[in-house]
């Protein structure tokens, strides 16, 4: 073998063991296809909070470079009656990456199937945010449009809406998807900390995501 083949064979090696403990690989901007954006594993006692993508390729994505975008295309309009109020005022608009999937539009979920069930449920929290000016951020589940909405997260400060705490926790071996819901155009950071069995376990420490709306 050649200096320049020994060399090459060298560098692809180093290439594959640097794989096994790399960080995930950053992505510039992901607006469409299904992604789980609440990405929990956990491995040999520690845990980690990331983005996990599906196509082309299984990957995980670190949360910092990547972007996150709902066009402006996702507006909905907020629906009547008291149960929405902590969404918005009805009749407002909201830009919402939905709970089922368009394929033309962001298809986010959350998945904690890499979690043992003796380390859960987690603990989700929404530690920190940044917002446009009157801009608001909610995580929320229905059972099928315009169905009562359960918040999961909300950064609304009207009375009885904010949720910083994920409710009861995020279940060992789950994967599922809600509504991220954003109520301005403009850009969103938005800080979320995971904790192994309901906050006594191992954290993600504090992951920072951006989203951009339109």
């Amino acid at each position: 073998m050649n200096l320049f083949r020994r060399f090459a064979a060298v560098a692809a090696s180093a290439v594959v063991l640097l794989g096994l403990t790399a960080m995930p690989a950053a992505a510039a901007t992901i607006q469409s296809g299904h992604i789980d954006g609440l990405d929990i594993d956990y491995a040999n006692g520690v845990l980690s909070l990331d983005i996990k993508t599906y196509s082309p390729v299984n990957d995980d994505l670190a949360p910092s470079g990547t972007t996150l975008r709902l066009l402006s295309s996702s507006a909905i309009t907020v629906p009547s009656g008291t149960a929405w109020s902590c969404l918005g005022a009805a009749g407002s608009t909201v830009y919402v990456a939905p709970q089922t999937q368009n394929v033309n539009l962001l298809y986010t979920g959350w998945n904690a199937e890499d979690v043992p069930a003796a380390q859960g449920p987690v603990k989700l929290e929404l530690v920190s945010w940044t917002a446009p000016a009157g801009g608001r951020f909610a995580l929320y589940t229905t059972a099928g449009f315009p169905a009562a909405p359960t918040f999961r997260l909300n950064t609304n400060a009207a009375a009885g809406c904010p949720v910083t705490v994920w409710p009861g926790g995020i279940a060992a071996g789950s994967h599922a998807h809600g509504n991220w819901a954003f109520s301005q155009l403009g850009t969103y950071t938005l800080t979320f900390k995971a904790t192994a069995q309901n906050g006594a376990g191992a954290t993600s420490g504090n992951v920072t995501y951006t989203f951009q709306v339109g």
